[in-house]
């Protein structure tokens, strides 16, 4: 005899089909937000890539190397590495996340993930190195109701505990969102917008600055300089997702 439970769930499925949050199609069962035609989809970054930026270069036989803006101009931060391409699916699975809460995305995120899981789990020190997820203001916390960056810093340092650092860097000002400008008015709109709440559990430590989406590299950025004015040793940035051409 099917229980009560299994019996409302099998109505609500017929009433309600799940479907793939990108493509619409049928999905065979609750909690599955996108099917496997759009997984296989998805565009992983690959070497070589920038030892630095992380950006895709142009296969030149000769492994991970400096890009030509890396050459020009050296990053706050050491390092950066992203995941996937910033396109769809996984664009629709972190707009869901960020500006819908939808927190079933969460499961797929972290399958998507697990490449950069596993590199940085072999270079985390819980010990001496810290994770710090890129903040919202608290306007737009409260309106959100989460903070994507620290959603996803759980997911890429699963054994962090007390080294994830929540507070750690604040954001000063209510920026308009970076998506409506472009480089030079991303630089402008961020300048000075976050400082740190608590300089004595970042000084001397690696810092592994976690967010969603490196697009032009403004808001890691800036986070990198509050973090380096406060005795940062290192700053490495973790990403899901970068935008193909960056700067």
């Amino acid at each position: 005899m099917i229980s009560w439970k299994e019996w409302s769930r099998g109505c609500a499925e017929l009433i309600f089909p799940v479907r793939c949050y990108f493509c619409g199609i049928g999905l065979a069962r609750q909690g599955q937000v996108i099917c496997s035609d759009c997984l296989a989809g998805i565009h992983y970054l690959q070497s070589p890539l920038c030892s630095c930026c992380g950006r895709e270069l142009p296969d030149s036989g000769g492994g991970d190397h400096l890009c030509g803006a890396c050459l020009r101009q050296s990053p706050v931060y050491a390092w950066a590495r992203a995941v996937v391409r910033y396109e769809a699916p996984v664009s629709h699975l972190l707009h869901r996340l960020k500006y819908a809460a939808d927190t079933r995305t969460l499961p797929i995120l972290a399958k998507i993930v697990e490449p950069l899981v596993e590199i940085v789990r072999h270079d985390f020190r819980g010990e001496t190195d810290r994770v710090v997820p890129v903040p919202l203001f608290s306007a737009r916390l409260k309106s959100r109701g989460l903070n994507q960056s620290l959603l996803l810093a759980r997911l890429f340092f699963p054994q962090a505990g007390k080294a994830l650092l929540v507070d750690a860097l604040i954001r000063t000002r209510n920026t308009p969102p970076q998506t409506t400008l472009d480089g030079l008015a991303r630089r402008r709109n961020l300048r000075s917008a976050f400082t740190v709440g608590n300089p004595a559990a970042i000084q001397g430590r690696r810092i592994f600055l976690v967010d969603d989406i490196l697009t032009t590299g403004t808001t890691v950025a800036e986070c990198g300089k509050a973090l380096m004015a406060v005795g940062a040793a290192e700053i490495r940035v973790v990403t899901v997702a970068r935008v193909a051409a960056i700067r």
